[in-house]
């Protein structure tokens, strides 16, 4: 290799967490690339696909990267990819049947067979190339595109009468083509003229390989090689003789076979065995060898200077820098553990993740992903752990403490500590407060939502008990809450009031509960004052002025008081409040405030903005009062890998704004930040000093809360001013009369609406 791999890798592992800020308006991706689909060695880059993007190790500078929708790729969700030394093109083929040419680093997106109209299978299975051209094996037949004029050049249609049939494989073996399908392989001479014409194909009915399911193909040494798979432990490989028939070579749980400088490399989920092209066994890589984890490679190719690179089940990517030796390093840039998203809070200068699922038939494990300082961690394994499924929520512990309280919908409440479960509680060791629900053998512990409340005790839903509202108190004491008269449904979003430090809670039922702590309770009706009836409640949020915003599946809606609920006596019955629609108006129509989306999640920035999430219409941004939209993403105008959104958690010191979608969780760094009533004792400026190639916004964070902000050159003249949104003021680097500023040092003067709370900065700007 051109360095020192080992040395090299280490220090990538060790300490590469992709660290520097983003700017403002930049996006960046959190996908999971805990579990590699394949691995791709393209000169001096090697590839590994994991589920929604990619990453690549490059050998030249040392550097490890991601490869997604943010930094230039057409689509997420990758289906396969592969490299043509000859055009050196890398071909991503994405789930939805959407391709992207990846030349030089400049992406070209052919979209044809996503776009076209076929009833049926259009997913593409393999990609091989052939004289400079690329040969995609679909669920319909076969796409052959031009890498050179990078467009669609023939189209095979290989089923009876030219109908669709699933192709799985293409392999160039002499003078012949052939086509790996369920039915076993057809076969055409390389040199027809017409081999788009069905009946120009042969098809193998004699061999031992006929009628039977070839799930890919490769060439060594001239022949054939073909992996056969009998169900989804059991796989062979057959190997063409010089008569044209197949003999079995080699069966068991293989999961891939590579030709690849010169060997064959067979995956065989525990170990991999690597073979010269002369079938000659070279080396068996099993990695039980080491302790800490199982081989379970899904794919493996040989790089330079025999060094192996392994795509795994779970642990990333895995390099043997040779695979002769015992030296292994596992390659895998910061992310969670998965791509679920259920729940995110915001948490210093990070998020907590929740990837946990309420569907019955879908189970996660157990796990927080805590994003902090740049740098994603995930719960460590133990025993405890393991024992837990589906966490919904989590909270930081109060105090200051370095620790979290999660909510499992199935087990009960996860106490944890520097990233590692040190207590799981359940009915067995809360005096009972903790009640499991049981249908004749079925058993499920389902606490669905935490909070902290105003003195630090931690609240719980418990879903489909008797005391649906529990908390821990500070003490370590369980007291629980009978809220049988008042809920009657699943429960699992809570909100505890920053002001009257009541409970608000809701489930499946239309209906927003509300808890004193104490002996009062009662419910809300969300269409009572409403103008637009909604029939289910997703979501609820309070707002820095104390309103309660709420999420409905015909909009948003608002509590302008709830300081009222309890009006008529906290005894069970529905509350008189109302649940206010939000009117504004536009283009001389006036309109419901997202009056035709389903609204998923809300957060409320430190501006006190909100950014509210929908079931397929993206990410909105609103003004304060919601009368005006700042800001709509989706899959079309922005990097966002979906429409449907999850959760939006933001980090209250930097503004970045999370959003977990179906499809894996980016994030967006804003103009608001969170503050105090006193600013920080240093004010930052990223970047700073501001160099002549940047033309993007300089944020400075730190300030009172809504701070008037004045720049001013050397000599003390106001060059521009501004206000913050919450703790963070943004300058385009220009005067207030849209000229761009000379080079020297400006200084940054803060106070609040008042003239106190002052703070100073200097920024030192290079035009």
């Amino acid at each position: 290799m051109k360095k020192n791999l080992i040395l090299v890798l280490l220090t990538v592992w060790c300490s590469l967490v992709f660290s520097q800020n983003i700017g403002i308006g930049k996006w960046r991706n959190h996908f999971s690339y805990t579990k590699i689909y394949k691995t791709v060695v393209a000169g001096s880059r090697v590839y590994a696909q994991a589920d929604l993007g990619l990453c690549y190790y490059d050998e030249d500078d040392g550097t490890l990267n991601k490869l997604s929708k943010i930094e230039g790729l057409s689509d997420v969700g990758i289906s396969t990819i592969a490299y043509d030394a000859e055009t050196r093109c890398l071909v991503v083929a994405y789930k939805n049947s959407n391709v992207d040419l990846v030349v030089n680093d400049k992406v070209v997106n052919l979209s044809d067979i996503k776009r076209k109209e076929i009833a049926g299978d259009k997913y593409i299975y393999n990609i091989s190339f052939s004289n400079r051209k690329a040969y995609l094996s679909c669920g319909f037949g076969v796409v052959v595109v031009d890498l050179d004029r990078k467009e669609i050049a023939d189209v095979y249609y290989l089923g009876d009468n030219g109908g669709y049939l699933k192709v799985n494989d293409v392999a160039f073996v002499g003078s012949k083509t052939f086509a790996a399908t369920d039915l076993g392989l057809l076969w055409v001479a390389s040199d027809e003229p017409f081999p788009n014409i069905a009946e120009n194909w042969t098809k193998d009915t004699l061999s031992a390989v006929a009628g039977k399911v070839v799930r890919s193909l490769e060439v060594a040494d001239g022949k054939l090689f073909a992996h056969l798979v009998d169900n989804d432990s059991t796989a062979s490989v057959y190997v063409q003789n010089e008569h044209g028939n197949y003999s079995k070579w080699l069966d068991g749980n293989i999961k891939s076979i590579e030709v690849s400088n010169g060997n064959i490399v067979v995956c065989r989920y525990l170990d991999i065995a690597i073979y010269d092209e002369s079938m000659d066994l070279k080396a068996t890589v099993e990695a039980a060898n080491y302790g800490w984890w199982e081989m379970k490679a899904l794919h493996a190719t040989v790089g330079n200077d025999n060094s192996l690179w392994v795509a795994h089940e779970w642990a990333g990517m895995i390099c043997y820098p040779n695979y002769y030796k015992n030296e292994i390093l596992p390659i895998m840039p910061s992310g969670p553990e998965s791509d679920d998203v259920y729940n995110l809070v915001g948490y210093k200068n990070g998020v907590l993740l929740s990837p946990g699922s309420r569907r019955g038939d879908y189970y996660v494990k157990a796990n927080v992903a805590h994003f902090h300082n740049n740098e994603w961690r995930n719960l460590e394994g133990n025993t405890v752990k393991d024992t837990a499924w589906n966490v919904l929520d989590v909270v930081p512990k109060s105090g200051g403490k370095e620790g979290m309280w999660a909510a499992s919908w199935r087990n009960g409440v996860l106490e944890i500590d520097d990233h590692t479960v040190v207590n799981l509680y359940n009915e067995d060791n809360t005096n009972g407060v903790l009640e499991t629900y049981t249908l004749g053998d079925y058993r499920s512990l389902r606490i669905g939502a935490c909070a902290v409340d105003n003195y630090g005790n931690v609240w719980f839903t418990n879903s489909l008990a008797k005391n649906g509202l529990v908390t821990r108190k500070r003490d370590g004491t369980w007291e629980a809450f009978n809220t049988q008269q008042l809920v009657i449904d699943e429960i699992y979003r809570l909100v505890v009031d920053s002001v009257y430090n009541y409970k608000w809670f809701l489930g499946t039922a239309n209906r927003i509960y509300v808890h004193d702590g104490k002996e009062r309770m009662a419910y809300v009706d969300p269409n009572n004052g409403s103008k637009l009836e909604s029939s289910l409640v997703n979501c609820l949020v309070q707002d820095h002025t104390g309103e309660l915003w709420i999420g409905t599946d015909k909009g948003v809606k608002v509590i302008y008081n709830p300081g009222s609920v309890f009006k008529n006596g906290g005894q069970g019955e529905m509350s008189p409040i109302a649940c206010s629609n939000i009117l504004y108006t536009e283009d001389d129509k006036v309109e419901y405030l997202l009056a035709y989306e389903n609204i998923t999640c809300i957060a409320v920035d430190g501006a006190n903005r909100k950014w509210i999430g929908t079931a397929s219409g993206g990410v909105f941004l609103i003004s304060e009062n919601g009368l005006e939209q700042l800001l709509h993403f989706n899959e079309q105008n922005s990097p966002l890998p979906s429409n449907k959104i999850n959760a939006i958690g933001i980090a209250p010191e930097t503004g970045e704004v999370f959003i977990g979608t179906d499809a894996g969780t980016v994030s967006y760094r804003s103009t608001a930040t969170y503050a105090e009533a006193a600013p920080q004792e240093e004010i930052y400026a990223y970047p700073n000093p501001v160099h002549p190639d940047y033309s993007g916004d300089i944020a400075i964070k730190g300030f009172t809360r809504d701070a008037i902000v004045h720049i001013t050159d050397a000599a003390g003249k106001v060059v521009f001013s501004t206000k913050a949104l919450g703790g963070q003021a943004v300058w385009n680097g220009k005067t207030n009369m849209g000229q761009r500023v000379s080079t020297g040092v400006y200084f940054v003067f803060a106070s609040d609406k008042y003239g106190k709370n002052k703070s100073v900065a200097k920024i030192l700007f290079i035009k």
